[in-house]
């Protein structure tokens, strides 16, 4: 988003001529116009000509008309759409959407007035009025959830965090995405998520994703959205989002392995899939491609059939739980939260073996 403030053409004019030493009057009398005529572009209460714009090359030297006339074409730009929708919209519809879109969290510290925050938050969704968003976004598919979050703050951390793809990524404009190719990497991953260490391990996993033609972006999800994490396009490439909420290392490699599972079974270009929180935890999930999701990521992690032997031993202590997971090639936490998950052991039992 941009937080540019815009100040008419005129008050960039006075900062020059302040720089050079020039009067208004004599700068007036340079132009061949008078001075009160000059004192309104000043002002900002004329636009300035292409005549003028002209005329100005012969004052500020190295400074092209064009540059003048390209301000002043952004500034009626900028003037026309506050005009629009400080009259389109009463100062209580802008509050009512200042509620709705969450305008105090998304532009918290930008003195802003409801008329800017409103023209960001359109431009941050991608439409043109706030009437627009139940269809634009009708998408999202998540109201087959009871609770499932509001659509309104999931749509934007959906766009808040793709803005964050190109910062958080290297440019993948020459990279395309291959299925094939992914599934040839995918033993590469498991190895990456044995690194206990989070915050190395996850920018291997980015590396590694951008070499495959694909974005990962974390971003904090806002409140209301109850959003883990999505598949996205951006760029003609898939882009996985992930929110963050994770207090454990095989937390944040499970939800991104079902977002890879997403990617395998189910990415359609510019066809969102959203993940929210209960999703990573309930089954069977009511959603079919939630639920193969999961289950691409547990049979990564853990072997199905090997998972059933251990299981037959009913003994899950440290020993044991250290041998299988030396045995699946991961680390113990995980097989810590599997067991927890599935109503083996409690989930306040073992949870030292687990990375934070």
């Amino acid at each position: 988003m941009s937080n540019e403030f815009i100040v008419h053409t005129g008050s960039i004019i006075k900062e020059y001529l302040e720089e050079l030493g020039i009067s208004q009057k004599e700068c007036a009398k340079r132009l061949g116009i008078s001075e009160k005529h000059f004192s309104n572009l000043l002002n900002g209460k004329s636009r300035l000509t292409e005549e003028i714009a002209i005329k100005f090359e012969k004052i500020f030297h190295d400074i092209p008309a064009s540059y003048w006339l390209n301000y002043e074409s952004k500034y009626q730009e900028y003037k026309k759409r506050e005009e629009m929708y400080s009259h389109k919209y009463s100062t209580e519809q802008l509050k009512e959407y200042a509620k709705r879109f969450k305008f105090n969290t998304v532009f918290q510290g930008l003195e802003w007035d409801l008329v800017k925050q409103a023209n960001e938050m359109l431009k941050l969704l991608r439409i043109s009025d706030f009437e627009q968003f139940d269809e634009v976004y009708s998408n999202l598919n998540v109201d087959f959830m009871e609770d499932g979050g509001e659509t309104e703050s999931i749509a934007i951390w959906l766009n808040l965090a793709s803005e964050e793809i190109d910062i958080q990524n290297k440019d993948l404009s020459n990279k395309s995405y291959s299925k094939e190719k992914l599934l040839e990497y995918l033993d590469k991953f498991k190895l990456l998520a044995l690194n206990n260490d989070y915050a190395n391990s996850l920018q291997s996993a980015r590396k590694l994703l951008n070499r495959l033609g694909v974005y990962l972006v974390f971003y904090d999800a806002l409140e209301n959205s109850k959003v883990r994490g999505a598949l996205t396009t951006y760029k003609n490439n898939p882009a996985i989002l992930l929110t963050g909420r994770f207090k454990t290392h095989d937390h944040v490699w499970f939800a991104l392995m079902h977002e890879i599972g997403h990617l395998i079974k189910h990415y359609k270009p510019n066809e969102p899939i959203v993940t929210l929180e209960d999703e990573l935890d309930l089954e069977p999930n009511i959603d079919t491609k939630e639920e193969e999701a999961n289950e691409f990521a547990r049979d990564f992690f853990i072997n199905k059939n090997d998972y059933k032997e251990f299981l037959k031993n009913e003994q899950f202590d440290e020993k044991s739980i250290h041998n299988f997971a030396n045995d699946q090639g991961i680390l113990p936490g995980i097989v810590v939260a599997r067991l927890q998950h599935d109503g083996y052991i409690n989930f306040d039992k073992l949870n030292h073996l687990k990375n934070r």
